[in-house]
């Protein structure tokens, strides 16, 4: 498991080399293969702080917040237990006059970045098809997973920026809403969107891709998992031993959807 090291001290604080340095603990850490990587940082005098409040970006110098303890470094652990992060912390000069804050790295077991997509071709123009991808209220209709969706607010067609709730049942018998936001629009070409997680942050990233050729359409739907939280992230940390299993059970479910829904809504016999 990695663990991260904050090493944090008060810079008014005078502390001699024999005290603050921290040769000797690097080279034990690095003898154990503990310590992956570790740099010191300048001072958080010269660093800047970075805010976006109505579209304004607003640098300010030094620390946004105002403590008397500052970051002055970090070192990345691979530790076997929490306990055997927070021995190691102990060890380090700084925890005898500062803070070394211990945080564990989320395990992914490379959920983040799993992929599918399905390619299938169909007689309907590209138009056609543009038109049934973008009208998210008629999703129930096709999909064997979404049972509907609905646009949150009174715009008019698909526009980045744009969100619609989907409502979703799957194959477990589950149930689940979330909240989706169209991240491209690309009329006749692209349409693609993010379900987005509790916390509002990316969870999956869907597209559809849309290539004339000789009268018919190429369809191109892709998945991607991103960095936020979904049923599969929890599955697998319920289960890491069998994390990949999972994860490749999902995306072989995820294709046979995805291609059932793009049969569904074009009239498309399978292969």
């Amino acid at each position: 498991m990695k663990y991260l090291l904050l090493i944090c001290a008060d810079p008014s604080i005078e502390v001699s080399a024999d005290e603050g340095g921290a040769e000797e603990w690097v080279e034990e850490m690095d003898r154990r293969r503990i310590r992956l990587e570790g740099h010191a940082l300048r001072p958080a005098s010269e660093g800047r702080s970075v805010r976006v409040r109505d579209g304004r970006v607003l640098v300010g110098d030094g620390p946004f917040v105002e403590t008397k303890e500052q970051v002055g470094g970090f070192d990345i652990l691979e530790c076997a237990s929490l306990e055997e992060a927070v021995e190691v912390a102990a060890k380090h000069p700084a925890a005898r006059f500062g803070t070394v804050e211990v945080r564990a790295f989320q395990a992914d077991y490379a959920v983040t970045g799993a992929t599918t997509e399905v390619v299938v071709r169909v007689d309907n123009s590209p138009e056609e098809v543009w038109e049934l991808i973008t009208d998210v209220s008629r999703i129930g209709e096709w999909s064997p997973e979404c049972t509907g969706a609905t646009w949150l607010d009174d715009g008019d067609g698909p526009a980045v920026g744009r969100r619609f709730e989907g409502r979703n049942r799957f194959p477990n018998g589950q149930t689940g809403v979330v909240t989706c936001e169209v991240t491209e629009v690309e009329p006749g070409r692209r349409f693609a969107w993010a379900v987005l997680d509790g916390e509002g942050w990316r969870a999956s990233l869907w597209s559809y891709d849309l290539t004339p050729d000789s009268g018919q359409t190429i369809i191109k739907h892709t998945f991607v998992h991103a960095y936020g939280n979904s049923g599969l992230r929890q599955a697998v940390l319920n289960n890491p031993g069998d994390a990949s299993a999972i994860i490749e059970g999902r995306l072989a479910q995820l294709r046979t959807h995805m291609a059932e829904t793009i049969r569904a809504m074009t009239k498309t016999e399978a292969d």
